[in-house]
């Protein structure tokens, strides 16, 4: 709908270039977006929409152009003739702005729920936007993802269906591929349980052997979603017969665990789940979890310019490095006490070391006790390199976030163990 531009919002704007050049793989238009934003966040924001019409098949366009006609009727007819020549998804928005108005133009099955929200849309953009500053320099492209998002959320909301599972009763425990008992399951409920009530943060694990024909990005955020957990927390999904893991991360969840975090959990992981000890690999994954919540509460967050210090494992090689080292060192020790002893000789009978009449046996019984000593073999783990899927992108740290299907944002990445 056609409405007036805020005054302040004006006063930024038309510190912008004309000539505007649009790109195919632009979804936010602007001539020169580096008064109002980093080109780190220029890239994230249109990364995210593409990835938004690759996932849920709508198309949201941010355009801003000084050469628009300033008026009403000059942005609406702007906005129609835009969405007419690049609306290719099954529902498509247009945010456009000229000078002094704006238009938001729609169309697919939930256009009118988008239009008839149009002024809240746009408010979500200009209160997040408006507060741009060189303290605050996230803040403009911070308002244009709210306004997206929301966008995404009204037209979701009629028009898709997720095939992830819910818990209804927010279960933090959702063991779908039966790989615990009912007694590892409570007790792992009760550690991340612990966690929900000291915390205010849900860490939650899946396990399954579908992903119902998505992928395990989609599945795990519509789980974490539409199951109404926390607005902090973390979810790990397993797939068992795709050999399969996901983390998916929201709200603080996606400040304290980065890309890089969520590797090192997985790496403390990765040689139970392959050997097939779940349990143990899910106690693991609580006990890390309360540790990085800690760590993030006390501004200390693991990423690939503050690492995470690896403790030593005790394992078979240090077991027989152990073994041997004691077996050299026991035998240097004997071969040097024998080599004192200069003052023995051989004798050929203990006669000489008997004193007559000093040895009496009052009673006497065998004992036999039994000792079984049982070996199993352990089966050796695939030691192929495990895929941790598209980490720290473009070589930076934090996390690679991303909007779910309802709007929210997430952090996280998966691979195969």
């Amino acid at each position: 709908m056609k409405k007036a531009m805020k005054l302040l919002l004006i006063g930024l704007l038309t510190l912008l270039c004309t000539n505007m050049v649009f790109a195919q793989d632009q979804h936010v238009v602007f001539e020169d977006y580096s008064d109002f934003m980093s080109e780190e966040d220029y890239r994230k924001l249109n990364e995210d929409l593409a990835q938004i019409k690759e996932n849920y098949d709508i198309d949201i366009y941010f355009v801003y152009d000084t050469t628009i006609k300033d008026s009403e009727e000059g942005v609406e007819q702007f906005a129609k003739d835009f969405l007419s020549k690049n609306a290719s998804a099954a529902s498509n928005v247009v945010i456009a702005m000229s000078e002094s108005f704006y238009y938001i133009q729609a169309s697919g099955a939930a256009a009118s729920e988008v239009i008839k929200n149009d002024e809240v849309i746009f408010d979500r953009f200009y209160s997040r936007a408006s507060k741009l500053s060189d303290s605050d320099p996230s803040a403009f492209a911070e308002g244009i993802r709210s306004a997206y998002q929301y966008v995404v959320k009204l037209i979701n909301d009629k028009t898709y269906e997720s095939d992830a599972p819910v818990s209804q009763q927010r279960a933090l425990v959702n063991d779908y591929s039966d790989l615990l008992s009912d007694a590892e399951e409570e007790k792992i409920n009760a550690k991340l349980q612990k966690i929900r009530d000291k915390y205010g943060f849900d860490a939650v694990v899946v396990t399954t052997d579908s992903f119902n024909g998505m992928s395990a990005r989609d599945y795990a955020d519509d789980f974490y979603d539409y199951s109404q957990y926390s607005d902090d927390g973390i979810v790990f999904v397993l797939n068992m017969s795709e050999r399969t893991w996901y983390v998916s991360t929201k709200g603080r969840g996606y400040d304290f665990f980065t890309d890089y975090g969520i590797d090192m959990i997985f790496e403390e992981m990765a040689d139970e789940l392959s050997d097939g000890r779940y349990y143990k690999a899910f106690v693991i994954y609580a006990d890390q979890v309360e540790e990085y919540i800690v760590n993030g509460i006390n501004g200390d967050i693991a990423d690939i310019d503050n690492e995470v210090k690896k403790k030593p494992k005790f394992g078979p090689f240090n077991v027989m490095i152990s073994t041997i080292v004691g077996a050299i060192s026991s035998l240097i020790t004997s071969l040097t006490m024998r080599s004192k002893m200069k003052n023995t000789a051989h004798q050929h009978g203990a006669r000489n070391y008997v004193v007559r009449d000093s040895f009496h046996i009052t009673g006497a019984s065998d004992m036999l006790v039994n000792r079984h000593v049982s070996r199993v073999h352990r089966p050796r783990r695939d030691d192929t390199p495990r895929s941790s899927g598209p980490t720290h992108m473009g070589g930076g740290g934090g996390s690679s976030i991303h909007t779910s299907s309802s709007g929210s944002s997430h952090g996280g990445h998966g691979g195969h163990f």
